[in-house]
């Protein structure tokens, strides 16, 4: 029979060697956690962009959602703002509040509801159903006091999602419905990858496009809506096809010898572009353009052939049109023959239409209109 001491030892020694299998059996993270809510990175949609700086790291939605966690620097220093000695301090007085979904202490949110006493993790509160607003004074709420919706439970098992088109038959605080087509509701994770897709310059309603009440019902109900281009507009090289200059004689006949594909940068084998589109070139030479002409128009944006005629420039009479008489029988507008190339026919009196009453309609002649021969119309 073992004695009451020896009861006691035996007790002691089995407490202490399962202390020391429960140490041996927790794996270290392998990943940095974030001060504040003690959670690995996660998903950038939830939580935010990671950041991580000298040995510090935080969730870009626990920096602005922390309640007593002051941004006192400029945007460049810290996080966005946010001193590292003051998410120091806010992570000590996390230290001592329990979140009251884990039980565990490190809870730096707290509901801003009047007389509301709970504090919660950011993942923990988005797994419970609080809710945090991502503007003016960027407030939480538990799930008892967050912002609804009134929405009719009797349409929601005839309505879909019109971002993912699935279905809608279960009433939760997950779908939202929309202020300006108050027949559409959305999963809230939808209007959330929307909206961090499109950003705040190209958020608006899928459905008619409302740029005023969807974004701010939007906010009110907990969706963050990213100050920034959208994603599209960020990826590398987006762009890059707008800035390629055209390098290319489209001429019906080019005279340059090293071909189509190569020019000068200055002189008769310089590349014209057209002033109108951008998407034509040709050789100065090879549509006859004079030494200093730089503006030329392509056949598809200069006038039509069979409404102008060439007239020489050393004509006494008035020219009819602007154009260029182009080798083989094509019309190209040379935009450097003069900022006013001189009336046209349309700057002209039109003549009088004749009417019923025989009335005679008045001729060029009769105006004092010289014509030149290669702009008379045959009668």
């Amino acid at each position: 029979m073992k004695t009451i001491k020896e009861k006691k030892k035996e007790c002691q020694r089995l407490r202490k060697s399962a202390r020391t299998r429960r140490v041996i059996q927790r794996k270290p993270s392998s990943e940095p956690v974030c001060r504040l809510c003690l959670q690995e990175p996660g998903d950038p949609e939830k939580l935010g962009e990671f950041l991580q700086k000298d040995n510090l790291s935080v969730h870009y939605f626990c920096l602005i959602l922390s309640s007593k966690l002051p941004q006192r620097g400029q945007s460049n220093r810290g996080f966005h703002g946010f001193l590292p000695e003051d998410i120091k301090k806010e992570a000590a007085r996390a230290s001592r509040k329990i979140c009251f979904v884990c039980k565990k202490k490190g809870a730096a949110i707290s509901c801003q509801k009047d007389h509301c006493v709970r504090n919660f993790h950011l993942p923990c509160g988005q797994e419970r159903g609080c809710l945090s607003q991502f503007f003016g004074e960027y407030k939480s709420f538990c799930g008892k006091h967050r912002p609804t919706q009134d929405i009719q439970q009797g349409k929601l098992r005839e309505e879909n999602c019109v971002l993912c088109c699935e279905d809608l038959s279960q009433a939760s605080v997950e779908n939202i419905q929309s202020p300006c087509c108050s027949q559409t509701i959305y999963h809230r994770k939808c209007i959330q990858k929307y909206a961090h897709t499109s950003a705040k310059h190209f958020f608006k309603c899928p459905q008619c496009n409302n740029r005023e009440e969807f974004p701010q019902e939007m906010l009110r109900m907990g969706i963050h809506i990213p100050d920034r281009d959208a994603a599209w507009e960020l990826e590398p090289g987006a762009f890059s096809e707008l800035y390629q200059r055209y390098q290319h004689c489209d001429a019906p006949t080019c005279l340059y010898e090293q071909g189509r594909d190569s020019f000068e940068e200055e002189g008769k084998w310089c590349l014209v572009l057209c002033a109108t589109c951008g998407s034509h070139g040709t050789h100065r030479d090879c549509s006859f353009l004079r030494c200093n002409g730089k503006k030329w128009e392509c056949e598809e944006c200069s006038p039509s052939a069979s409404a102008t005629d060439y007239v020489p420039e050393n004509s006494n009479d008035l020219p009819c049109c602007s154009s260029m008489f182009h080798p083989q029988g094509q019309f190209c507008r040379d935009s450097s023959l003069g900022e006013n190339p001189g009336p046209s026919w349309n700057d002209w009196p039109r003549p009088y239409p004749e009417s019923s009453g025989g009335r005679r309609s008045h001729s060029w002649q009769s105006k004092g209109v010289k014509i030149p021969k290669s702009c008379k119309k045959s009668q």
